[in-house]
């Protein structure tokens, strides 16, 4: 430490260089100061690539990534921002060319179950190592949506918006089957509401589905693992496949059996709009979506007749899907990425991906909760986000995510066994 006496010298000299710095500018012109050099996010310059699974190319989804620009801009004004919409189909193919080239995302925007095998594919980084904790994600967000945006234990994105298959049934439609409108309380109970609640013509065809599964041809994994979920298993457990035990089988095996002994659904039928036939009043139960439009425009009074479920039996579950943003792994701007991130995650932008998704934003700000609540199925979703169960837990899931349709279809269609598909899905999953 100085003492007072070097203090004081320090002062003298300074002073005396101040005063031949002002005889010096009395004979001469002043030399230019030097320039002043800036460093911060508002200095930063370059170009961040941002690849969206899921949005459309079209005004609304550009407006909303748009607002999300603008307000990562009011930080990084110099960092370009270059965005890539892409299919959930074709994101695995888009980051797998990306990283081949050396030319990997800044940014990914990708489904929950994703998180794990783009963090082992070398697609997304840590958030850990930039200074996010687990702490800062459960402090924002649902509780039971923090594991999956873990991997070995470090944080590896931000949930954004829930995509739950949500449950209906139609109270007109089970009074005029003499049932009381209220949720099954067993998948037993389900399958015995849904033969009672089926309507056929004269020649058998069916007029009113008993049990809608809402999904095309290749689509019944989500219903599956809800199925399966209800049964208390799990797709993954402690990163190994799950789904394979008893629960999957039995509960594959049911929806087997709803199809083509019961008959009280059709398989691969939806109808011309896509629209859950719930909602249409074509089906007596089955799943939707976690929106609802109770304007005359929408739903209207059919509103009121729509009462909201979980599946129940060993477990009460709602199956949740969902989107996820993360930063990649190698970008030349990991602090620019990472603001990217965090505003593609805010509240305000969650609404407005949620209006997107067609789901519930995944923050627990007051803004966010208002407009979970804005519609009766949201609502029902927001507030059974505790009993929701993913798709998610391994490595190699999007090594079964790209086989499961279709074997998942072969024991539908009574193909092959239930226990042969699960086993042949089980083959996959373990690489």
């Amino acid at each position: 430490m100085k003492n007072a006496h070097s203090h004081r010298w320090t002062k003298t000299v300074g002073v005396i260089a101040a005063l031949g710095a002002l005889v010096l500018a009395g004979c001469s012109s002043a030399a230019p100061a030097p320039a002043e050099t800036s460093t911060g996010p508002s200095a930063e310059e370059g170009t961040i690539r941002v690849l969206v699974a899921g949005f459309a190319a079209d005004d609304k989804s550009r407006a909303a990534f748009d607002s999300i620009v603008d307000t990562f801009h009011e930080d990084y004004p110099n960092i370009e921002v270059e965005s890539d919409f892409a299919p959930y189909d074709q994101l695995n193919q888009k980051i797998s060319t990306a990283l081949a080239g050396g030319q990997n995302y800044d940014v990914i925007s990708a489904g929950i179950g994703w998180v794990q095998p783009l963090a082992d594919l070398g697609a997304l980084q840590s958030l850990t190592k930039l200074g996010v904790t687990e702490d800062e994600v459960a402090a924002n967000t649902q509780e039971v949506f923090v594991d999956p945006m873990l991997w070995d234990d470090e944080v590896y994105a931000f949930p954004v918006v829930s995509n739950a298959r949500v449950l209906a049934l139609s109270k007109s439609a089970f009074e005029e089957a003499g049932l009381d409108p209220v949720a099954p309380t067993s998948l037993k109970e389900l399958r015995e509401d849904a033969v009672k609640l089926t309507k056929r013509d004269a020649a058998g065809n069916i007029t009113q589905t008993g049990f809608d599964f809402w999904a095309s041809p290749g689509e019944y994994r989500q219903m599956w693992m809800s199925f399966m979920g209800a049964l208390g298993g799990r797709m993954f457990v402690d990163g190994e496949p799950g789904f394979d035990g008893k629960e999957g089988v039995n509960a594959l095996e049911l929806m087997t059996n709803m199809i083509n002994d019961d008959k009280s659904s059709t398989f691969g039928y939806k109808n011309s709009t896509k629209t859950p036939l719930v909602t249409t009043g074509e089906a007596a139960m089955g799943f939707t979506s976690a929106y609802a439009d109770c304007s005359p425009e929408g739903l209207g009074d059919k509103c009121d007749d729509l009462v909201y479920f979980n599946l129940e039996d060993v477990d009460s579950v709602l199956f949740t899907g969902g989107r996820v943003v993360g930063v990649g792994e190698g970008t030349e701007h990991p602090e620019a990425a990472l603001a990217f991130a965090r505003a593609f995650s805010s509240p305000a932008s969650q609404i407005e991906i949620a209006k997107i998704d067609i789901g519930v934003p995944l923050s627990t700000s007051d803004e966010a909760v208002a407009f979970a609540e804005g519609n009766p199925a949201s609502a029902y979703v927001a507030a059974n986000l505790d009993k929701a169960i993913f798709e998610y837990g391994s490595e190699t899931f999007l090594d079964v995510r790209a086989k499961i349709g279709g074997l998942l279809d072969q024991a539908l269609l009574k193909q092959r066994s239930a226990k042969d598909v699960l086993d042949e899905l089980n083959g996959i999953a373990r690489g």
